[in-house]
């Protein structure tokens, strides 16, 4: 009896494998984990040549990854084993106060950092209109007093100090202390996401039409709806499935204007409205603002005062183009993470009076795709 049991442990973890193994080979296949927010890897094709140079191996590997039964209940399991064993502060997202999910500092790539500003500075220069930065500091930067004790340094300060260095030809617009102030009356980030909140991206767009010395619409203009259960990407790459979701916010001034969506080759598509209200029935609503990532969209309101305005962007600029539209006639609005056209060509054809480059500091310090430009 006293061996059986010696073999207890080592027999009921081959039962265990033995059901996962079935559990994996008979399960339907996922093609998008929604707590993810990611497409998973499909079965392996099995090939001679694959087997021979690995690929198979590695895809199988992915599969295994990617489609093991009970995925998201490991995947939080792993994030909590880690915090409860003090390891917080050495992961990608921290966990940190009053239910802030925030991205650790990415490492300050200064080669990318330089190449991307000298070539928006270069291309500003080559469209020979007034262009503008504005650096969207990170979560971590805005919010240093949620963070756990222990968390790696941000240098957003740094960047704008090499930012001014860098620029001959576009002027850098400095938005820390107005956001750091904003904290005082709203919230600035949302919890489970990068991106600012809705009253973040009312502090920007004050802040860019100031710098302007243009007029700007008061908080009280606007119409605001608030929505529960956002999810957003930080939450989605943490594991801690047990944080509270955010709200995201609509703040609608009113207008009508007409809104083409372009990607490439497809048909565009054309709305007029700056809301698309399906994605509000989604874990991740931030798409709700323009309908999230395309490689080109227009924005026109011919009751405007100001005039065109190319915006050249990440994803931060989503929410913060739906306050512009009320002040410019035109708005273009280019991701050259999928725009592949000659965008002085573009120009061109649609003269602009100004230019802004809107990114976040941790994609300026990453992202390679200012190549693009030109």
């Amino acid at each position: 009896m006293k061996k059986l049991y010696s073999f207890l442990p080592a027999l009921i973890f081959l039962v265990f494998l033995g059901v996962m193994a079935l559990l994996l080979l008979f399960s339907p296949v996922r093609d998008y984990s929604e707590n993810e927010k990611r497409y998973l890897a499909g079965r392996p094709e099995v090939t001679v040549s694959g087997i021979l140079e690995g690929e198979t191996q590695e895809q199988l590997e992915k599969f295994t990854a990617d489609q093991v039964p009970g995925r998201d209940f490991f995947v939080g399991v792993n994030a909590y084993w880690n915090l409860a064993t003090g390891r917080n502060g050495a992961q990608d997202i921290y966990h940190c106060k009053q239910g802030y999910l925030i991205n650790a500092p990415k490492t300050y790539n200064e080669k990318i950092f330089t190449d991307n500003l000298t070539k928006f500075d270069q291309f500003a220069a080559q469209l020979g209109v007034p262009a503008d930065l504005m650096m969207v500091p990170s979560t971590g930067y805005l919010m240093e007093e949620v963070l756990p004790t222990f968390h790696g340094t941000y240098d957003d300060d740094q960047l704008y100090d090499k930012a001014e260095q860098i620029l001959q030809n576009t002027r850098l617009v400095d938005v820390r202390q107005a956001l750091l102030e904003g904290k005082e009356t709203g919230q600035i980030c949302y919890r489970t996401d990068h991106h600012l909140t809705s009253y973040g991206n009312y502090l920007l767009y004050r802040a860019y039409q100031i710098a302007q010395g243009a007029p700007y619409l008061s908080r009280d203009a606007y119409e605001v709806a608030s929505y529960d259960g956002f999810y957003g990407t930080t939450w989605s790459g943490s594991g801690y499935w047990f944080t509270q979701p955010d709200q995201v916010e609509v703040w609608d001034s009113g207008i009508q204007p007409t809104v083409t969506l372009i990607d490439g080759s497809a048909a565009p598509q054309v709305s007029h409205s700056l809301f698309f209200p399906s994605h509000l029935e989604e874990m991740d609503k931030y798409p709700v603002f323009l309908d999230g990532n395309h490689s080109l969209v227009t924005i026109q309101n011919p009751n405007a005062e100001g005039g065109n305005l190319l915006v050249i962007r990440d994803s931060y600029a989503h929410c913060f183009s739906t306050f512009l539209a009320s002040d410019y006639q035109n708005i273009y609005l280019v991701d050259l993470r999928y725009y592949r056209d000659n965008l002085s060509q573009f120009v061109a054809e649609h003269p602009v009076d100004r230019v802004l480059y809107l990114y976040g500091v941790d994609n300026l310090v990453s992202d390679t795709n200012s190549a693009w430009l030109k």
